[in-house]
């Protein structure tokens, strides 16, 4: 419904002279543009008949007006955080049977390799530092780590040259 104008055309022109001595270029053709517009369809209703509202007012999408989890902040919260996640898991691209069996058995040898290597090397470094403390000579402890220096030497290099 467009709304009418009570003022009369000289306090009108008035007002619009005093705006004018204020009102930046840009805004001068924007108003003039909405005047063509206006003109050019009159049924066009151009301001709306209630305010905007205000983000407060607005619903959030997918939750009722009703219930006890919109009443409470904490729950609404909650809800919705786990409505968030359901929503990303079916985004996800799950692994078939084959592959998740393999990758499993992957993570199982190499986490049994390395628990072995270490489990190998504890014992190795027990046994050295004992015979090194208890007997009265070091020489074999000064000749085991020479050997193990060389052999951590050597494939520092060759793994150095692979990657």
């Amino acid at each position: 419904m467009a709304r009418t104008r009570t003022r009369s055309l000289e306090s009108e022109n008035n007002t619009e002279e005093q705006e004018m001595a204020v009102v930046s270029d840009s805004r001068r053709r924007r108003r003039r543009d909405a005047e063509a517009a206006e003109e050019t369809t009159p049924s066009a209703v151009t301001r709306k008949d209630r305010p905007t509202p205000s983000a407060r007012q607005i619903k959030p999408r997918g939750l009722g007006t009703t219930g006890l989890v919109n009443r409470i902040p904490v729950v609404r919260s909650i809800v919705a955080y786990l409505r968030g996640v359901a929503s990303e898991l079916q985004k996800v691209t799950w692994p078939t049977r084959e592959e998740t069996t393999r990758l499993t058995a992957i993570v199982l040898g190499v986490t049994l390799a390395f628990s072995i290597g270490l489990g190998l090397l504890d014992v190795f470094l027990g046994w050295w530092f004992h015979k090194a403390f208890s007997e009265s000579t070091e020489t074999l402890f000064l000749i085991i780590a020479g050997i193990a220096t060389v052999v951590s030497g050597a494939v520092y290099m060759v793994f150095r040259k692979q990657v």
